[in-house]
C-alpha cells in the first residue's frame, strides 16, 4: 500500500464517522440554539418536528424552508475540522473516544453559544461526563486526577470573575470551564495556561478590531464561548 492510498484511507475512515454524527449534533443545536427565557425548541414553526426535517446541510427545515439550525454546511465543516485534527492528533484507545466525544459537544456549544450567547449546563455537563468517563478506563491515573483538579480551578477562577464582572462572564462560561480546562488538563497545567490564555485574547483582540471598525457597539459583548473552545481544542490536540 502506497502512502498516497494510505492517506486516502484513513481520510474516510476519518470522514464518514464524522459526517454520520453531524444530522444529531444539527439536531442538538437547532433545539438549544433559544434565548434563556424560552423552553428548548421540539419542533419548526410551521410545526414540524426537528428530527427529521431539520438536520439537513441547509439548516432549514425540509417543510416550509426556515431556518431553525446553524448555517449551511457550517456544521459539516467543523465536524470534518475536528475529526481531522483528532486523526493526526496521535490520540487512541480511550483517550481518543473522549475527545471524540468532547469535540462533538463543544462544536455543538460553539454554534448555540455563537447564536443566542447562551451555553446549556445539560450539554456541559454531559461533556464533561462523557469524556472524564471515558478516560478513567484508560490512561494515566495522575493525568485524570490533573484533568479533575483543571476543571475545578478555572471554574472557580471564572466564578470570581463573573461575580466581579457585572455580566461580562457569564455563568455558562463558568460551568464550561470545566470540560475546556479538563481536557487541557489531562495533557498539563501548561496546556491549561496556553489554553485560557489563546481563548481570552483572541476574544480580546476580535472585540477591539470589530468595535474599531465600528461593527461592534461599545456595551456589546461578544459571546466568549467559541473562542474559548477553538483555543482549547487547538492547544489540546497539538499540545
Amino acid at each position: 500500500m502506497t502512502a498516497t492510498t494510505a492517506a486516502r484511507r484513513i481520510g474516510v475512515g476519518t470522514a464518514l464517522p464524522a459526517l454520520a454524527v453531524v444530522p444529531l449534533l444539527r439536531h442538538t443545536i437547532a433545539v438549544h440554539a433559544v434565548p434563556d427565557d424560552q423552553p428548548w425548541r421540539t419542533a419548526c414553526p410551521c410545526g414540524k418536528p426537528l428530527w427529521p426535517h431539520a438536520i439537513g446541510t441547509s439548516g432549514r427545515c425540509a417543510g416550509c424552508g426556515v431556518r431553525v439550525g446553524a448555517p449551511p454546511y457550517a456544521v459539516e465543516a467543523a465536524t470534518l475540522a475536528g475529526a481531522a485534527g483528532l486523526a493526526v492528533s496521535g490520540l487512541g484507545g480511550f483517550a481518543l473516544a473522549g475527545y471524540a466525544v468532547w469535540t462533538a459537544a463543544m462544536i455543538v456549544l460553539a454554534f448555540v453559544d455563537a447564536a443566542v450567547m447562551r451555553l446549556p449546563h445539560r450539554i456541559t455537563a454531559a461533556a464533561t461526563a462523557g469524556f472524564l468517563g471515558l478516560l478513567a478506563l484508560g490512561g494515566p491515573a495522575g493525568a485524570w486526577v490533573r484533568a479533575v483538579a483543571a476543571g475545578l480551578v478555572l471554574a472557580a477562577f471564572f466564578a470570581v470573575l463573573a461575580a466581579v464582572s457585572r455580566g461580562q462572564l457569564g455563568w455558562g462560561d463558568v460551568t464550561l470551564a470545566v470540560p475546556l480546562a479538563a481536557a487541557l488538563g489531562w495533557h498539563s497545567w501548561t496546556a491549561v495556561y496556553a489554553g485560557v490564555l489563546l481563548g481570552l485574547g483572541t476574544a480580546a483582540l476580535t472585540a477591539i478590531t470589530l468595535r474599531c471598525l465600528g461593527r461592534l457597539a461599545p456595551e456589546t459583548s461578544l459571546p466568549l464561548g467559541p473562542f474559548l473552545i477553538a483555543a482549547a481544542y487547538t492547544v489540546a490536540v497539538w499540545p
